[in-house]
């Protein structure tokens, strides 16, 4: 028993340094910490809205769930495009390319604040598909190439932990939100969180080229 409990202590000793060492070289790449406060907003808010409000929108106020069908087509098909396209574009300041590619999911819950035509939603979806590619290929790059390979698993578990990793927090907060302030408030907020927070992050001078 005992020497089962050394074993567990020494284990979270190990992952408590490993982890720390992770923030570590993390905080040497300014551009890193930007991108990912800016990424971590956008899926806690605009995900996280859009996830909730689209399939109510599909449901209530077109009738049914073909508008719910469309819109996530239409973000897989905006992905495919954006892949095609950042595979062959080379923009003088990449980080900055990337981090207005994330900034365009804001048009997401932008299109489900008014009675629009479908298309109008689907058309939203589309850019903001192209948008999350034409940022995640630079921005995974970004991160192979600059940070110390020895230490790039925890940087990027780092980096899920964040932005993937507190998405349910936005999930929960969400729903409570709506029913407090309404449909109209909370996806503004959350579109303005989306366009505001990669336009912040871009303010940092590491992250035109997001390179040291």
């Amino acid at each position: 028993m005992r020497a089962a409990m050394m074993a567990d202590r020494r284990e979270h000793l190990g992952f408590r340094a490993e982890f720390l060492e992770g923030v570590h070289e993390a905080r040497r790449h300014p551009w890193f910490l930007a991108g990912l406060g800016a990424l971590t907003a956008v899926i806690a808010t605009g995900y996280s809205a859009t996830g909730v409000v689209l399939p109510l929108v599909s449901r209530d106020r077109y009738g049914t769930e073909a508008v719910l069908a469309g819109a996530t087509t239409a973000y897989v098909i905006g992905a495919i495009l954006g892949a095609v396209v950042v595979a062959r574009w080379r923009p003088r300041s990449p980080g900055w390319a990337a981090l207005a590619g994330l900034a365009c999911y804001g048009f997401a819950p932008l299109s489900l604040l008014l009675p629009v035509h479908p298309a109008i939603i689907f058309l939203a979806y589309t850019v903001a598909g192209v948008g999350i590619e034409l940022f995640n290929v630079p921005w995974f790059t970004a991160t192979q190439r600059e940070v110390e390979p020895g230490k790039l698993a925890r940087v990027s578990s780092l980096d899920f932990l964040l932005s993937y990793g507190l998405a349910p927090v936005g999930l929960a907060l969400i729903a409570p939100a709506l029913e407090t302030f309404g449909a109209t408030v909370v996806l503004s907020a959350c579109a303005a969180i989306c366009f505001a927070a990669p336009a912040a992050a871009a303010l940092i001078p590491s992250a035109r080229t997001f390179s040291r």
